[in-house]
């Protein structure tokens, strides 16, 4: 019988030198592309990992230790609840209210971001500064705010006071106020006539938030919807670059339905009780704010028996308040509140149509400026309002009228601490 004869197959050296060439090639290559890669892929920049949903449900703060009251016999109170079910919801669909309308998203589906237009990672979303290089702390090249900025004060405990909700303001033992310990260090300027802004809205959309941080003037106030995610963040990054910070008001309407406004929405149907219940879950929702603004509001602001209330809390609270409605301002003396009150609100730009209407709006601003001595005007975050408000901002120099911040439109009685 035949011997099988097996053969051990051995490849040609001419395959075994390709190998080796080949894998000696592969890696020199990815030599080249570790060096090269962040150039390409951005690895180098800055990143903060944010976690973002867009808008916040209705919900409790953190739950705070139970209030433990000597008028009951020491029984531990649980923070009150609301009545409503949580909802993401704030926003009227009047088909008068196209401000109110375009300043608040509907709804974020999907974790789209309405400003970039690319679905977002529902549960992180990385910010990165181009250049930049990780670090502990930000660099100063991340922001376009000018140097001479002086950061608004963090929140201080002794302005702070315990509630089942969280802590809100309250006036230290020595007489300071958060109206006034937060305001940006505007010196009044050179008796110029000033023009006051406020950019309501943000913190609901990153990109234009980030925006309004860094590109508009330190002087520009910036107010923030109470229902956005990561206020704590957003708002201590606007005060470092020197803008003083408003925390929004969610109040009823005469057009829409009021339910949109969320579960913490002001409203004249409420009792007082109610709603004050509501303005101290509104005002725990972050620190650090000179004063309150409303978020539509027309139909609550000309109820007296609804606003005086509200009014009165804030003013117990050391707090301004900023109205656009142009009805809370009668209710200043009878409430003892610091009430300023909007001259213009700037249209909403959701695209490049708008901008020649709000450089209308910004030009008459300057006039009524020039008349009267100030003007206070409010808009929303768009990035066509950003772009011309920070080119406007650039040329007020020149025309001999002073940007200042919104808490200098704060009566002259409240001016001292």
């Amino acid at each position: 019988m035949a011997a099988k004869i097996r053969r051990r197959f051995r490849r040609p050296v001419f395959s075994r030198l390709t190998l080796a060439w080949g894998g000696a090639f592969v890696v020199a290559v990815s030599l080249v592309g570790v060096a090269l890669a962040p150039n390409f892929t951005g690895a180098n920049d800055a990143r903060i990992s944010l976690p973002v949903e867009g808008v916040e449900l209705m919900a409790r703060a953190p739950e705070p230790e139970p209030v433990t009251d000597k008028a009951t016999g020491g029984l531990r109170l649980a923070a009150p609840g609301f009545k409503e079910p949580p909802t993401t919801a704030f926003d009227l669909s009047g088909e008068d209210d196209a401000i109110n309308r375009l300043a608040y998203p509907e709804e974020f589906e999907d974790g789209d971001d309405p400003e970039l237009g690319a679905p977002l990672d529902p549960d992180d979303i990385v910010i990165t500064i181009a250049g930049g290089v990780p670090a502990a702390t930000a660099p100063l090249a991340a922001s376009l705010t000018p140097l001479r900025a002086k950061p608004v004060p963090n929140p201080d405990p002794d302005l702070l006071r315990d509630t089942p909700f969280g802590k809100i303001p309250t006036p230290a033992s020595d007489g300071r106020t958060a109206m006034h310990y937060y305001r940006n260090g505007f010196d009044g300027g050179d008796g110029a006539p000033t023009v006051s802004l406020i950019i309501g809205g943000l913190g609901l959309n990153k990109a234009l938030t980030e925006r309004a941080i860094d590109e508009l003037p330190p002087e520009v106030s910036l107010a923030f919807a109470p229902y956005a995610k990561d206020l704590d963040f957003w708002t201590e990054k606007a005060r470092k670059a020197g803008h003083e910070v408003l925390i929004e008001l969610p109040m009823e309407n005469y057009a829409g339905d009021p339910s949109a406004l969320g579960a913490a929405g002001l409203l004249t149907t409420r009792s007082p009780a109610e709603n004050l219940q509501r303005l101290d879950w509104l005002m725990s929702r972050f620190n650090g704010y000179f004063a309150a603004t409303n978020y539509q509001g027309g139909k609550f602001a000309a109820n007296e028996d609804a606003m005086a209330p509200i009014l009165a809390r804030l003013r117990e609270a050391g707090v301004g308040y900023i109205d656009d409605t142009g009805a809370a301002g009668a209710l200043s003396r009878r409430t003892g509140a610091a009430v300023a009150s909007v001259t213009r609100v700037l249209p909403p730009a959701p695209d490049d149509s708008a901008r020649q209407r709000i450089n209308q709006e910004l030009v008459a601003l300057e006039k009524l400026a020039a008349r009267d001595g100030a003007a206070l005007a409010k808009a929303y975050a768009f990035s066509a309002t950003i772009d011309e408000i920070a080119a406007w901002s650039a040329t007020l120099e020149k025309k001999n009228v002073t940007l200042a911040p919104a808490s200098s439109a704060l009566p002259q009685r409240y001016a001292s601490r």
